[in-house]
């Protein structure tokens, strides 16, 4: 499964986790930049831009995001989200918050970190 294969909620997912985990630390690397243009051009940027525009409307707080992050069930989905996430995530110190969340989504969604 490709980025590209995820369904709308899917990627709903994705944004919301690259901006609580990426994002929130209010600096973007360079590398974390190229990650992240890499996730968009493999979208396709109507599709991202969809996706981070429900982001904002419908998350507030990193509450609500998981509270929507429980509704995806596809485990490939799950998987390829997640890979995504941490590639991007790790190209800089990864910072508690950022490990939080990052944690709290392995575990929620049985991800295995290796």
């Amino acid at each position: 499964m490709e980025l590209r294969d995820l369904n709308p909620d899917e990627r709903i997912a994705l944004a919301a986790l690259l901006e609580f985990v990426v994002l929130a630390s209010g600096h973007v690397t360079e590398d974390e930049e190229r990650e992240i243009d890499d996730i968009v051009e493999e979208l396709g940027e109507e599709d991202y831009r969809k996706a981070v525009e429900e982001v904002d409307r419908r998350f507030p707080d990193e509450e609500a995001a998981q509270k929507f992050l429980k509704t995806i069930t596809r485990q490939e989905a799950r998987e390829v989200i997640y890979g995504a996430v941490l590639d991007a995530a790790m190209t800089d110190t990864i910072e508690g918050r950022e490990s939080q969340m990052l944690e709290w989504v392995a575990k929620e969604w049985n991800i295995q970190v290796e």
